[in-house]
């Protein structure tokens, strides 16, 4: 299958506004990348370099290419807006294979706690009590060399216990959803990408934990009316503040929501919808320009 890539380099401020733009046109899902120095992946704390990157696919096909250009037709105004700066829009058509292909030799093991995520295809010697995530992304997203990534496998080592029941909100490659269940958590892990849950789906299989996590097409409202004891969203800030009431309702008395994908400029307003929305704020992370805001529903 031929694909439309479409991407964007853009100041940080500006993140949350083109990922909107690409969600709004029906990409189904959105990729961002922050640059890291590889020579230092495997460090405690990544050094990271350069702009975030946006990336999202769209079919290639006749729709698809209608969508392309009004992606291309609202950055535009984005830009005529004098937003923060939002680079010029890439567009590249290329084979599912080729994709998946020409970005592994930039994919390499790493260590986030005791996780090591660790591609498909090279070796990695593990130490006592690692453990270990075999990973394919595909054409999904989450690898864990995002910041935000990063900031919720470290917060989730602290608060994920055995049995728990949690929700994994927009699980892109599934990274998030099988760290928790391989601390012994039952997990049902969501997406509005069909892709993104096809490739999650792949994952959890190739990791052997289908009898702990369920993966599933849709947003919150696919599990309206169940609780959970942890619930993780790594998502961007607007759709953060579109469902903290679901987000607060969807979790039990006490239980902790671990919100991540969020730009500094927008982490203001996120607080504030959680706080409207009866949730009470815990201690927050930060890694550059992103933040983990906890956020619990009192007991």
């Amino acid at each position: 299958m031929r694909w439309i890539e479409l991407s964007v380099r853009v100041d940080p401020e500006a993140v949350d506004a083109v990922a909107n733009v690409f969600q709004e046109n029906g990409t189904g899902g959105v990729a961002i990348h922050q640059p890291i120095d590889q020579h230092h992946a495997l460090e405690e704390e990544p050094r990271f370099v350069g702009l975030p990157l946006i990336k999202a696919y769209l079919p290639s096909t006749e729709e698809g290419r209608g969508r392309a250009g009004r992606i291309e037709r609202d950055l535009w105004h984005l830009q005529a807006f004098n937003l923060s700066p939002v680079g010029p829009l890439e567009r590249a058509e290329i084979e599912e294979e080729d994709w998946a292909n020409g970005w592994k030799e930039h994919f390499h093991p790493l260590r986030v706690g005791r996780v090591v995520i660790k591609p498909t295809w090279r070796e990695w010697e593990p130490a006592a009590g690692d453990l270990i995530i075999q990973m394919d992304p595909g054409m999904a997203f989450g690898t864990g060399l995002h910041p935000t990534t990063r900031l919720t496998l470290i917060a989730l080592q602290e608060h994920v216990e055995t049995d728990m029941n949690v929700l994994d909100l927009g699980t892109g490659s599934g990274v998030l959803a099988m760290a928790a269940a391989l601390f012994g958590a039952h997990v049902i892990a969501l997406d509005v990408s069909e892709v993104a849950v096809d490739v999650a789906r792949c994952n959890v299989d190739a990791n052997d934990l289908s009898g702990r996590i369920s993966v599933e097409h849709g947003s919150i409202a696919a599990v309206a009316g169940q609780r959970f004891d942890l619930v993780l969203a790594n998502i961007i800030a607007s759709v953060l503040i579109e469902l903290s009431p679901a987000l607060a309702a969807s979790l039990r008395p006490g239980a902790l929501l671990l919100a991540s994908g969020i730009i500094e400029e927008r982490a203001d307003a996120v607080r504030s919808a959680f706080r409207a929305a009866g949730m009470h704020l815990e201690h927050q992370t930060r890694e550059g320009d992103w933040w983990l805001i906890p956020a619990r529903r009192p007991v």
